[in-house]
């Protein structure tokens, strides 16, 4: 694997720059549950190649299993165009906190994961590109948020991001995760994302 990525980027010398602090989502439908998978190997070349992977997809319970005792959150797909637009605000619904959250009160820099184990993640300051945020409750960001944010890692259907600004490169809830452009009608904005009925929903947050 880290000789065809160093292949790649040699071969296409822009490529390793549009690479460059990329989220990269692991899809194992290929792999049987029998193969070994040499996991923390390939998150170690992938970001010694400044990729940043963020969880697996369609990966067998022997390789999920792997992925938790590497923190590595297991997704569910869904197409980007597939989320309902972002007009209609969500109607409120309470959520509880649990107990080990974890509050950081200063800006969370390119290549740091904050991870709120059991708990929600509060960000009081701005979380930067490059940068991962992940709680297994809610995430709330007092600022932009421009990194990538999951939510819910453990299979909480009811958690939800909250931020001031969405700027995000990735979002994800309870496995459900999208990919954000600029173009996005909250860019920019106060917003927040929550899971229901299997999709990914993106709402102005009401402040």
């Amino acid at each position: 694997l880290a000789q065809r990525i160093a292949e790649e980027h040699q071969r296409h010398p822009a490529a390793a720059d549009f690479h460059r602090h990329a989220p990269v989502v692991l899809d194992l439908s290929a792999i049987p549950e029998e193969a070994p998978l040499a996991l923390t190997e390939i998150l170690n070349v992938l970001r010694a190649a400044d990729w940043f992977p963020v969880g697996l997809r369609n990966a067998a319970p022997r390789h999920q299993a792997l992925a938790q005792d590497l923190n590595l959150p297991v997704l569910r797909g869904q197409d980007r165009n597939a989320a309902p637009q972002p007009e209609t605000p969500a109607p409120a619904q309470s959520v509880s906190t649990s107990p080990g959250g974890l509050t950081i009160d200063h800006p969370i820099r390119g290549g740091q994961r904050s991870y709120a184990r059991g708990g929600d993640l509060v960000c009081l300051a701005a979380v930067n590109a490059g940068a991962e945020v992940i709680a297994d409750g809610n995430i709330h960001v007092y600022g932009p948020l421009r990194g990538r944010a999951l939510a819910g890692v453990n299979g909480q259907d009811s958690a939800r991001i909250f931020c001031m600004s969405l700027e995000a490169e990735l979002i994800s809830v309870a496995g459900l995760y999208r990919i954000l452009e600029s173009d996005h009608p909250l860019w920019g904005k106060a917003a927040q994302i929550y899971s229901r009925d299997e999709q990914l929903h993106i709402t102005a947050l009401t402040l």
